[in-house]
C-alpha cells in the first residue's frame, strides 16, 4: 500500500507516519507539510530504518496538489490532517481559517475525484463539530451545534468530503479525534491545554485555566488516536461512507488535569484562574463503540502513562 499524510510534520502527522512506516503491508508513505507552524526540532519526524527507505516528503500546501501528481503516486489513500486549528484563533483569521479548511479541503477532494485511481480519503475532523453536549457519551449521532469558526470550517470540510461520496461514491472515511495530547504537540500561539500546561509546570511558572476548571475533556494520547488512522487505512474494506469517534470515553477535568501535570512533573508552580471564553465547551466524551466494533481499535494507554511520556519529550527542550 502507498499512504499519503497530510499535515506530515504535525502532533499526528509525526506519529502516524512511524506507525505506517513499520507495517509490512506499507511500502510507501507520502507526507505533505507546507511547515507554517514552529516545530522544537528542525526535522520533527520520528527516525527509524524503516522511515528512511520508506518516506517521502512533499514541501507544499495540500491543496496545491494536481491530479498528475496524484495518478503518478498510485496511492492507496490519503489520510487528511492538516489544518488550522486554534479555536480562538479563527475567531481573529477568520478568512485564513475558511481558506485553509474548508475552501483548502473542499479543492483537495475536487482533486481527487478526477484521479484514475480514487484513493479512499480519511478525513480528520473535531468534536468541535457537536458543540456543548446535549447527552454524554456524544455519538456520531449528536446533532451538530458549532460553537467557534474552526468548529464550522471542519463540519463544512466533513460536508465538502461527504457530498462526493453521495454523489459519485468516492470512498471517505470521517474520524472525529478528541482531545489529543503527546509528543511534538505545538506550544506557540494559541496552544493545546495539555501542551502549555506541562511547559508552564517545567518552567514553574504559573499554569493559568479559565473558569473553574470544572470543565471537561476527554484526552487520547496521541499514539492510541493514530492508531486508529493506520487501522482504518491499513484494514478499512467497506469502511466508506463511515463517520467515526476516537477518545477514552473518559471525562477529565481540567483543574484535575492541571493537578496531575504539575505532580508528574515535579512542579512547584501556582495554580491560577481567570475568566473563560464564551465558546468554550462544558464537556466532551466521546462514544467510540462504532469504531471498536468495525475495527477492533480502543485505547491502550491510561493517562498517567501518556502524560509521563510526553512530559519526558518536554523536557529535552525546558
Amino acid at each position: 500500500m502507498k499512504i499519503m499524510v497530510t499535515g506530515a510534520a504535525g502532533l499526528y502527522g509525526v506519529h502516524l507516519i512511524d506507525q505506517l512506516v513499520g507495517r509490512k503491508d506499507v511500502s510507501k508513505v507520502i507526507g505533505v507539510d507546507d511547515f507554517s507552524r514552529n516545530f522544537f526540532e528542525k526535522d520533527p519526524f520520528i527516525k527509524s530504518p524503516e522511515f528512511s527507505k520508506k518516506f517521502e516528503l512533499i514541501k507544499k500546501k495540500f491543496y496545491d496538489l494536481t491530479v498528475e501528481e496524484f495518478d503518478k503516486l498510485k496511492l492507496s489513500s490519503v489520510i487528511h490532517l492538516a489544518a488550522f486549528i486554534s479555536i480562538p484563533e479563527s475567531m481573529e483569521r477568520q478568512d485564513d481559517y475558511f481558506q485553509n479548511n474548508e475552501y483548502g479541503t473542499f479543492r483537495l477532494m475536487q482533486t481527487l475525484v478526477k484521479t484514475k485511481d480514487w484513493p479512499t480519503i480519511i478525513y480528520a475532523s473535531s468534536p468541535e463539530v457537536y458543540g456543548n453536549p446535549i447527552y454524554t457519551p456524544m455519538d456520531t449521532n449528536h446533532p451538530m451545534l458549532p460553537r467557534s469558526v474552526y468548529a464550522v470550517t471542519k463540519l463544512a470540510a466533513e460536508k465538502h468530503c461527504r457530498a462526493m461520496f453521495e454523489w459519485y461514491k468516492y470512498p471517505v472515511v470521517i474520524i472525529r479525534n478528541f482531545n489529543t495530547y503527546g509528543e511534538n504537540q505545538d506550544i506557540w500561539g494559541n496552544a493545546g491545554v495539555v501542551s502549555n500546561f506541562i511547559v508552564k509546570a517545567l518552567k514553574n511558572e504559573p499554569i493559568i485555566i479559565h473558569d473553574s476548571g470544572e470543565q471537561t475533556r476527554d484526552f487520547q494520547y496521541v499514539k492510541d488516536a493514530v492508531s486508529a488512522y493506520t487501522l482504518v487505512a491499513v484494514e478499512g474494506n467497506g469502511m466508506a461512507g463511515d463517520v467515526f469517534n476516537i477518545g477514552t470515553r473518559k471525562q477529565t477535568s481540567i483543574k484535575n488535569l492541571a493537578e496531575m501535570i504539575k505532580k508528574l512533573s515535579g512542579s512547584t508552580s501556582d495554580i491560577h484562574f481567570e475568566k473563560g471564553r464564551s465558546a468554550d465547551l462544558m464537556s466532551l466524551e466521546a462514544d467510540y463503540s462504532k469504531i471498536n466494533r468495525k475495527a477492533g481499535w480502543e485505547p491502550k494507554f491510561d493517562m498517567e502513562e501518556g502524560l509521563k511520556r510526553t512530559i519526558a519529550w518536554y523536557k529535552k527542550f525546558f
